[in-house]
Formats: structure tokens, sequence, C-alpha cells
């Protein structure tokens, strides 16, 4: 529990060091966002691609052959199309191929005649592939096939590759293909190289997995991402999909990985075209994906549905465009190569300032001492991957705690003044740099390729949030209030409201904090938010500019006015609501480093993410400070 005098730190070192190893982190980890922010600018090209099915049936309602569909959509930006395996179940259902009984077929009973000669090419390395010598010479005659002695079932859904006419039609548009192939059971690594060499040679670019598992998933994966490797083929990862194996893709070959944003056309028929066309900008330029799936809005039109989704992909492509995208086909993100030793460095020192804010609570010599032998240690540690991830967790903590610990340090050194608007803002933006440098911290300190492709991510996240939070209300509670007695003290019916709504809203951000929250936001809630994401540069986190922010600036001057005297003895009969007030400001900075958090978004938007939060947060909280200032003052007084 910390003391009142526990932040003096007059033994063993000084506040003013703090502020000054801050400084030096922060310079450290301006350079490896540096170095980020190269890799990212060099990476700005998006491709919109599309389902060849898709573009095909709007094309014949609209009288187009697709060789005229793919030409116009070219034109209007799309640059890929998607080529889904074909299977021998859909040749049956096409017409194409019956299966028959016939007792020379073996164990099934079963023949298949196949009235396509290139169709029947297609079967037999299908059957061989996935059946390898069950499958034998497989002879056929007079286009009739002898089947493997198997089910008709699994004879039904036997792979029989990409469509060839599609891909060369696609091909002679000027579109990359891009190839999904399902992973069927018992693939041996024979059968996943071969699948995907059938591919690549039908000018297969990306692949991109079908059905819930990657081909190969789990004992051959390895040998697809060394197959993917040798044919130069690119593995697309799709967000927000559940595809087991995916992981493992992305975290052993993130050199090989273009992350892929795909809507459904449920989803988008829930959008207006606006939404719709921002829903894909955004994908591309705040969470860097850099293959779009684009759907139809609708497969019903007025005349022209391929023109509806040409003009729909145009204004997408627009979009991307004024943002600074590239239209084309895009490559894989590379390292920044920043050497190990650079976060030994970056280590050393933000090692004093999560000791400073730990110092704050201990007040232990040979606890501080300790504490100082392990950071040192930790420090070294940071040479490897856990190291850093805990360095960057502990920094993310530790800048907030020390903002609120040098907040109540300048209140003191100006307790016998009124709270002026000035002093109230600068201390806001000071305690706010700080905040944000232990964003930088974290943005600096977990660089590289692994974190881009989100094959690493920060952990502990929610920790990250929410351990400040309490630890500042518990060392405002212990400053300002006689917690003894507090403690002590019967709960009131006010006390316990407020505790109960507290306590609900945090809980409410726990379910909300995360890179994969499992809690979306309401109807209105996502009206608010297209709103900021059309008139403002970036959208702003809502916790922080309507709520954290403003509740920091009222706090601030708050507590400089309850400190006016040159002791604790004489405190303001609220203190209570000082303490809650100066909890809730602490929201808007821990979100502040929890922006920078998200390492696969942009660095420069998540920096642009968190000024403009703290610059509307800033105006709306002098706003209520001005307006409540006299009450406030005069009921301290």
């Amino acid at each position: 529990m910390p003391s009142r005098q526990t932040t003096d730190l007059k033994s063993p070192g000084k506040l003013s060091y703090a502020l000054i190893a801050a400084c030096l982190a922060a310079i450290l980890s301006l350079w490896s966002i540096h170095k980020r922010n190269e890799i990212e600018s060099e990476n700005r090209t998006v491709s919109l691609a599309a389902e060849y099915e898709s573009v095909e049936s709007l094309a014949a309602a609209q009288a187009m052959t697709i060789q005229q569909a793919l030409a116009q959509l070219h034109v209007q930006g799309l640059t890929s199309i998607v080529l889904s395996e074909e299977t021998v179940g859909e040749l049956i259902a096409d017409g194409k191929a019956t299966l028959i009984s016939s007792p020379v077929s073996g164990a099934t009973g079963l023949v298949l005649k196949v009235s396509d000669p290139m169709a029947l090419v297609r079967v037999q390395e299908g059957l061989r592939i996935r059946f390898g010598s069950m499958a034998g010479s497989l002879p056929a005659g007079d286009g009739i096939l002898r089947l493997p002695s198997v089910s008709a079932q699994l004879i039904r859904t036997t792979s029989i590759g990409l469509n060839p006419e599609q891909a060369r039609v696609a091909t002679a548009a000027g579109m990359k293909i891009i190839g999904r192939f399902s992973n069927p059971g018992g693939i041996t690594d024979s059968g996943v190289d071969q699948t995907l060499q059938w591919g690549h040679d039908l000018g297969m670019s990306v692949y991109l997995p079908q059905g819930d598992e990657v081909l190969g998933r789990r004992k051959a994966i390895d040998e697809t991402l060394a197959e993917l490797d040798r044919l130069h083929v690119y593995y697309a990862s799709a967000e927000f999909a559940k595809i087991a194996g995916d992981d493992d893709m992305v975290e052993k070959a993130p050199g090989n990985v273009i992350r892929l944003h795909a809507a459904q056309t449920a989803e988008l028929d829930k959008l207006s075209d606006i939404d719709a066309v921002e829903r894909y900008t955004r994908a591309a330029r705040e969470r860097n994906m850099r293959i779009l799936l684009v759907r139809p809005l609708s497969f019903g039109a007025e005349t022209a549905p391929i023109s509806e989704f040409g003009d729909f992909l145009k204004k997408i492509a627009d979009g991307l465009m004024a943002k600074g995208a590239i239209m084309g086909f895009p490559h894989p993100y590379t390292d920044p190569g920043i050497r190990k030793l650079f976060f030994v460095l970056l280590g050393l020192a933000t090692a004093p300032v999560v000791w400073f804010a730990a110092a704050a609570f201990v007040e232990s010599r040979v606890l501080r001492i300790a504490g100082a032998a392990l950071l040192f240690l930790l420090a070294c540690g940071c040479l490897v991957k856990h190291g850093q991830q805990l360095m960057a967790l502990l920094g993310s903590m530790a800048f907030p705690i020390l903002a609120f610990v040098v907040l109540e340090d300048l209140a003191k050194k100006r307790a016998d003044k009124p709270p002026t608007l000035g002093f109230v803002v600068g201390a806001f933006w000071l305690v706010s740099a700080l905040s944000l440098t232990g964003g930088l911290v974290v943005a600096g300190m977990l660089n590289g390729l692994p974190y881009y492709v989100k094959a690493l991510e920060f952990p502990l996240i929610r920790v990250s949030v929410f351990a400040p939070i309490l630890l500042v209300g518990l060392y405002y509670f212990v400053r300002l209030t006689d917690w003894k007695v507090a403690m002590r003290s019967p709960m009131t019916w006010g006390a316990s409201l407020t505790g109960l709504v507290v306590g609900a809203a945090l809980a409410f951000m726990l379910a909300r904090t995360g890179n994969d929250s499992g809690v979306g936001p309401s109807g209105g809630e996502m009206i608010f938010r297209n709103l900021l994401d059309r008139f403002l540069y970036v959208r702003p986190r809502t916790k922080e500019f309507l709520i954290g922010n403003p509740f920091l600036i009222v706090g601030i001057g708050m507590l400089a006015n309850a400190l006016k005297s040159d002791t604790y003895t004489k405190r303001p009969a609220f203190a209570g609501w000082t303490v809650l007030i100066l909890m809730i400001g602490a929201i808007g900075q821990t979100s502040i480093v929890n922006t920078l958090c998200h390492l696969h978004i942009p660095v420069l938007l998540s920096l642009a993410r968190d000024v403009e939060g703290l610059a509307l947060g800033c105006i709306i909280g002098v706003v209520v400070w001005i307006a409540i200032q006299r009450p406030v003052l005069r009921t301290e007084a």
C-alpha cells in the first residue's frame, strides 16, 4: 500500500531521473517506429479481388461474356480473380459426368463416364492425388474411367483442381489468380505438393484456404509452407476467419503472408453504399489488409448488374487511392532489420520508468533494490522475444502510472495557488505525453515482421489497460483520503450505487477490450463511428475523447484545488469524488497506450488517432471545467 511519503522518492533516486529515462525511451522508440513506417510506406499496394462465379453470374444477367465483364471490371479496379477448386460431384451436377454401376469396376461397383476429354484428364489427376496407389493406372476407354475401391461419396468430393478454362480467361484479362483448395482427409506430403503445383501451373499466385482447414493441416502443414515457398506462391490469411492451421501458417512464414479482408453479401446487404465502400477502404487503410475480396452489394439490379458491381469497385478503388493506396498486386511485408542490441538499449531506458512507477507503491529499500536488479536482467533479456514482450507489457502500465505520480508532484509545487486554466491544460498534455511515450515504447519494442501480420500480438492487453486504472485509483485513494478510517466505515447507499455503476462500466470495457473482442458495437454506436470516420482524418476512440480525457481535465483541476495547503491534513469533503474522477481520467490514458498496442495497424495512423482524441478530449474537458469550476472551488473552500 502506498504511503503519503512514497512518491517523494528521495532515496535512492529522484523523480526527475524517471523523466530523463522516459525521454530517452521516447527517442529510441521513435527511431524504431521510423523504421517500421518505412516498411509500411513501401507496401501500399492493394488488390481488389472478386470470385469468378459471381462475375460470371452478373455478366450472364447483363447478356455479357465473361471476357467482356472482366475487361470492364479491370478498368474499374479489379486486379485479382478467386478460383475455387472443382470436384467430381460438380462435374456430375453439370451433366459432364455420370456415375454408373459396373460389375467390373471393383468393390465399389462404380465407374465414371466423362463426356469431356479435358475433364477426364482432370479427374484422373485428381484421383491420383487423392488416393495415390489405390487409384492405380486408372485406364479409361470411350470416356469411361475405372474408379478406386472407395465409396461414391469420396469419389464425389474428390477435387479436380482449378478450372483450366477459367484460369485461361482470367489470365488473358490481366488478372492475378487466387486459388482456393480444401484439405481432404488423409492428404499426404506428396498430395500437398501435387495440389499446389497443379494450381501454380494454371497461374495461381496466391493460395487461399477453402473450408475450415488449411491444406495439409495438421501433419503436412510444413510441407504446405515449403511448397508455397518453392513455387513463390503467397499465402492469403483471411481476417476474422476461423481457419484451423492459419495461425501456424502465419507464425511459421510471416514473410510469405498477404492479409485478406472479405465481407459476405448478407453483411453488405445491411450497409448503405457509402458504408460498404468505407468498410473496404478502412480495412486496407487502418488494418493493412492488402487483398480485398469484394462481393456484390446485391445480386439484383434494375438493368445492368455487372455495371453496378463495377461502379462499386471503382468507388472502393477511388477511396483507396484518395487515402494514398496504390492499386495493383501487393507483396508481403519485409522485416525492418532492427538488431537485437537495440531492444536491449530500449529495455534499459524503459526499466527506470518501470522502477519509479513501482516505487510509488513500495517503501521497502530491499524490495526496491531487488526490483532494480530484476529489471536490469529483464532489459538484458530483451535479446529474445519473450523478454521484449514482458518489458513492453511493464512499460505499457508504468508510463501512465508515472504520469499520475508526476501530476501530483506538479500540483503540490503550486499548492498555494488556485488551479488556473493554463495549469490544468498544461498538466493534461504533460500527463498525456508520458502515457503516449508508453505506447511508443510498445510500438518500438515489438517491432518486426511477425507483428505486422498478427503472427505475434501484444500480450495480456486487458491487464495493460485495466491494471493502471485500478492502481491510479488506489494511489490517490491513499493520498487524498484517510483510507484506514474509510475502510472501517460502513458503506452508504450512494457509495454502493457508485461502486456498482463503476464496476459495470469497467466490466463492459473489459468485454470490449482486445484485438478480437467478442462484444461488438451497437447500431447507434456504429452510426456515430461512421460519422467520425467520414468527417475526421481518422476516428478517435470514444472512451478517450468523450470520457477519459474530459474527466482528466476536470480531475486535474479538482486535484490542484485539493492540494492548496502544504500538507494533506486539510482535504475537501469530496476527496473521494476527486479520486473517482481521476480514476476515470486514467481510462483515456491507458487507451492512448492501447491504441499503439494494436501492432498490425499502421503506426502513423495510430499516432494520429491518439492526437485527435487528445485534442477533442481537451476541448470538451476545458468547456466542462470552465462550466463547473466556480461551483467546485466554492464547495471546496
